[in-house]
């Protein structure tokens, strides 16, 4: 008996069906917007997208079966996902019956993801009756007679999302680019600054009319106003709150103009942003960068920062130390945005080894968390002195510096020390070996003096059964002293096993040291400072005013790792 094939056969649709047709257009504009020509961009955005339309509107001229139900279009939207305002509506009226036929210009326009295209075009839309048609690439569900079409669909399905990497990768790398040389790559420039293009690089300038306004939220808020008192004197002041400024042109309320209150976000917004202080904290990423997934706390991988490209509006010290009371705040209310626990505190590296170089305090760590457009949280860390905010004799001058800067400033100094002292990269390493081996000595030798307290203790054991056996010890007293020697024995078990955690801890951290001094022997802009290693080769920092530091190293010119070592 002839076999049946248990592959279900796609049913043909009659040619005699009337269709209801959906047109989908959809135009992406990854990349675009650093071009800073934004009135003919939207110009050529709405040419393309009707131009996509008059294609498809042309297609059903020529055929008549089927007529125009509505168009549907996604402007700015990216097609590595679904998750578009025109599509789904277009995908409301499918499940509505109101269309049985989608069509677009070509694959590309309906998506650049290649499992969620071919689950839509061979999956969703077959079991759901409705017709897909792309018109340039030659494909029409209704016309489908072999396996043949199926795999070019998912061939030019896979080129798409592969095109869609492409530009992901080329936009990151010239973004990163102009971040390298200082570059403003957001768009609308902050409240306060106004950006120009010079030599092909987009900088910020101070805008004389809405600068002063930025000052006095500062001072407001260090005055001891909340976001709110701040949000109200502002509203008495007639000043628009930066949407309507960009759209009137008008700082202050003019006759006719209708003023909104700032919101206590949008002043907050102001009291942490890093740009204030003439430093520019951005993301390395595209915007729609390929298959980003729920927005997050990112990495220093995913954001450059850079100090100094513009002139501030606020001191360091100033900003640091509204960030240091917005700080205290969160800790009194922990579930303030912004500055609660959603956004994980690094590591602070310097702690216990940063002082001030004045009166000789800990400097303080503060953080400042700042959302970036794409949605992510990235913080941003600087220190001050905390005697500077006395009121006292005992008063110390302002000083703060940011981390990053400081970062740059202590491998400079190593590199320095490092040629100084005639180190060479593989006896820096070598010595740090010979401190790791020596450490594991003394951690295997513990290991075996607890394994003989272990036998000596079981060998007591069988002395004290040999008493209890012969009388000379109380059944009581046995099984106390029993008792004794077995948690004497889980502890030493306990040990052991705490000891061998630290010999491979400290396995692990020989190579990730070896490979940090490498690195920094080699003047690698990417090595990262741990505090392992800052604590290793420094013994303190003194900060002192102008950013000026000085390092006292743990090491001397002719003794590596020898604590109270010359200073630099």
């Amino acid at each position: 008996m002839a076999r049946t094939s248990k592959k279900k056969k796609t049913e043909q649709i009659p040619v005699s069906r009337h269709f209801h047709a959906g047109i989908y257009a959809r135009l992406s504009v990854d990349g675009t917007k650093a071009c800073g020509q934004n009135n003919s961009l939207q110009t050529r955005k709405n040419e393309s997208i009707d131009t996509q339309i008059a294609v498809a509107k042309q297609y059903l001229k020529e055929h008549p079966e089927m007529e125009l139900y509505d168009c549907y279009t996604d402007l700015g939207k990216t097609g590595t996902n679904f998750k578009r305002e025109g599509f789904e509506r277009m995908m409301h009226d499918v499940r509505r019956k109101c269309i049985d036929c989608v069509i677009v210009k070509d694959l590309s326009r309906f998506g650049r993801n290649h499992i969620e295209t071919g689950n839509y075009i061979q999956k969703i839309f077959p079991f759901m009756g409705v017709r897909f048609i792309a018109i340039t690439d030659g494909i029409d569900t209704f016309e489908t007679k072999s396996g043949t079409d199926e795999m070019a669909v998912n061939l030019k399905n896979l080129v798409n999302e592969m095109y869609a990497k492409d530009i992901a990768e080329k936009v990151r790398s010239s973004k990163r680019s102009h971040q390298e040389r200082g570059s403003y790559t957001g768009g609308i420039p902050p409240y306060g600054y106004q950006a120009e293009w010079i030599n092909g690089k987009k900088c910020l300038f101070i805008c004389p009319e809405t600068s002063g306004i930025v000052r006095d939220i500062y001072d407001m808020y260090l005055s001891g106003k909340n976001m709110r008192q701040i949000s109200r004197v502002l509203y008495d002041r007639g000043i628009h709150r930066p949407g309507l400024y960009r759209k009137t042109g008008h700082v202050y309320q003019q006759e006719g103009e209708v003023l909104e209150q700032w919101t206590a976000a949008t002043v907050k917004l102001v009291l942490t942003n890093p740009v204030y202080m003439g430093c520019l904290v951005q993301r390395t990423a595209c915007v729609k960068q390929y298959n980003l997934g729920n927005h997050n706390d990112v990495g220093g991988r995913d954001y450059t920062i850079r100090q100094k490209t513009h002139e501030p509006l606020v001191s360091e010290d100033v900003f640091f130390q509204v960030a240091a009371m917005f700080e205290k705040l969160a800790a009194k209310y922990c579930n303030t945005d912004g500055f609660s626990k959603k956004v994980r505190l690094g590591e602070d590296i310097y702690a216990g080894v940063l002082f001030c170089g004045d009166c000789g305090k800990r400097m303080v760590r503060v953080a400042n968390a700042k959302k970036l457009s794409s949605g992510d949280t990235v913080r941003h860390y600087g220190y001050y002195c905390p005697s500077s905010r006395r009121l006292d004799d005992l008063q110390c001058p302002a000083k703060s510096i940011n981390k990053n800067l400081l970062d740059e400033l202590v491998k400079t100094a190593m590199h320095q020390e490092f040629a100084l002292s005639g180190l060479s990269q593989g006896r820096l390493v070598k010595e740090c070996g010979k401190q790791a081996e020596e450490q594991k000595r003394q951690l295997r030798q513990e290991m075996v003096q607890c394994g003989k307290h272990q036998e000596v203790i079981k060998k007591r054991g069988s002395e004290l059964y040999l008493k209890y056996h012969y009388g000379s010890l109380s059944l009581e007293g046995f099984q106390q002293m029993k008792k004794e020697n077995e948690k004497f024995i889980q502890e030493m078990e306990e040990r052991k096993e705490e000891l061998q955690h630290r010999l491979d801890r400290t396995e692990q951290e020989l190579k990730e040291k070896g490979k940090f001094l490498r690195n920094l022997m080699k003047c690698n802009e990417k090595t990262e400072l741990t505090k392992d290693v800052i604590h290793v080769l420094i013994s303190r920092i003194d900060v002192y005013a102008g950013h000026r530091v000085k390092i006292t190293f743990a090491f001397r010119m002719n003794g590596l790792l020898v604590k109270g070592g010359r200073k630099s």
